[in-house]
């Protein structure tokens, strides 16, 4: 009895350089960064003044103003690429039992300084009895999976999941399990990021991760460049739509891609040093295509991380050559992150759209900024101009602090 595929029908994207796929794809292809100097909160007491801020992006478009008032940005993002991957897909809700409708959202920084701040005034002024009864959910990281649930009133499993970078990619495993397995017929499955707040530029100031490059904005994410000097924070999210293959033509939704395979592992080492050999990324490269049941050869292009830190990089493209080998030279990478900076959780959702969009349009968005290559990063990043490619699988990385790594393969319905 032929298996009964997992696909994407819809997706929603937020990023700062795009809000809906559309937009966002628009902006990829082109080449179109998103990064200016952050108006979120005052930059001068830190050395980077530079963030992806969703600029175009107004919560009250997607939620009722005392939504927007109660609940956290990360939990406004998340609605909102909900509603946009739902109406996306013309998910049609009269065809799944609420009971039959998976949620699974993530988060890894969440808005810490947005808890903080919103209800210390309250205390002190007023004490603790005076405090919101909302501050405990409006603040959780599972605030975004229960909103989300509570917008479509689907009442399936659902779970948060925060493994750092590798959250979206993790978060879009549990849904393709829950249909797999039988406990749902549908899911919507997302990843959210707000880290544009001062304790999370301090933090990262500290690790000395952040690009100085505050007086060229859109040229401070360089991925593999020889040059790069770090990461820049940014706003974005993503969800999809995930359907049985049979349901979804049945009802004559587009299909964006097959959910092929899937795979994670761990470092098990210092969760702030970076395994430069990639051992731990070339392992869930080498299972996710195993799962997807393809040779090295049948992968056609990727979708990286390519976060702009040096040692990141490196040990990205020692994975990708451990893994695939001579092919590694063969396929075109693609590091959105250089035009959309680093949106954390939301990261490799960001990277499944740009995917599933390579797929369906057979163009592979650049690696802008990537002038002078690193030497130990020397395979095909698609630097500068999108390119014409007859895309029908991709695989998309993930690579986390803590050393936990997660590669899924993408591959085009016929």
């Amino acid at each position: 009895m032929p298996v009964d595929r997992i696909v994407i029908t819809g997706a929603g994207i937020l990023a700062c350089n795009g809000i809906g796929m559309p937009a966002f794809w628009d902006a990829l292809r082109n080449g179109r960064s998103g990064i200016g100097h952050i108006t979120r909160f005052d930059t001068s007491p830190f050395p980077c003044h530079i963030g992806g801020q969703l600029w175009d992006f107004n919560p009250e478009d997607f939620l009722s103003k005392a939504d927007v008032k109660r609940w956290h940005s990360h939990v406004h993002q998340s609605v909102a690429c909900a509603k946009l991957a739902h109406a996306d897909a013309a998910f049609d809700t009269a065809r799944y039992a609420p009971e039959r409708v998976a949620v699974g959202f993530g988060t890894s920084v969440g808005a810490p300084d947005e808890h903080y701040l919103r209800y210390r005034e309250t205390f002190e002024s007023h004490g603790w009895d005076k405090i919101d009864k909302f501050a405990s959910s409006a603040s959780s990281g599972h605030a975004a999976t229960a909103n989300v649930s509570s917008t479509f009133k689907f009442r399936g499993p659902a779970t948060t999941i925060a493994s750092g970078c590798a959250t979206g990619l993790d978060v879009l495993q549990w849904g393709v399990e829950q249909l797999r397995y039988g406990h749902a017929d549908a899911a919507i499955v997302g990843a959210s990021e707000s880290p544009l707040t001062p304790l999370t530029m301090a933090v990262s100031c500290s690790l000395n991760i952040v690009s100085k490059r505050n007086d060229d904005p859109a040229k401070a994410m360089r991925p593999f460049d020889k040059h790069s000097d770090g990461i820049v924070l940014s706003e974005g999210a993503g969800a999809v739509i995930l359907e049985r293959e049979s349901n979804a033509r049945a009802r004559g939704a587009r299909i964006y891609a097959e959910l092929a395979g899937y795979a994670a592992a761990a470092e098990g080492n210092n969760p702030l040093v970076i395994d430069k050999e990639g051992k731990a990324l070339a392992r869930a490269i080498e299972n996710a295509l195993r799962a997807a049941g393809m040779r090295n050869e049948e992968l056609d292009a990727a979708i990286c991380h390519g976060v702009s830190l040096p040692m990141y990089d490196r040990s990205e493209s020692a994975a990708y050559k451990r893994a695939l080998g001579r092919h590694a030279y063969h396929i075109p990478i693609s590091a959105p992150k250089s035009m959309t900076g680093q949106p954390y959780a939301a990261g490799g959702l960001l990277g499944i759209a740009a995917a599933i969009l390579a797929l369906e349009h057979g163009v592979m968005p650049p690696t802008i900024n990537l002038d002078e290559p690193d030497p130990e990063c020397d395979l095909d990043y698609v630097p500068h101009t999108s390119r014409l490619n007859d895309v029908r699988s991709a695989l998309v990385t993930a690579m986390s602090f803590g050393g936990t790594h997660s590669g899924v393969v993408l591959r085009k319905c016929a």
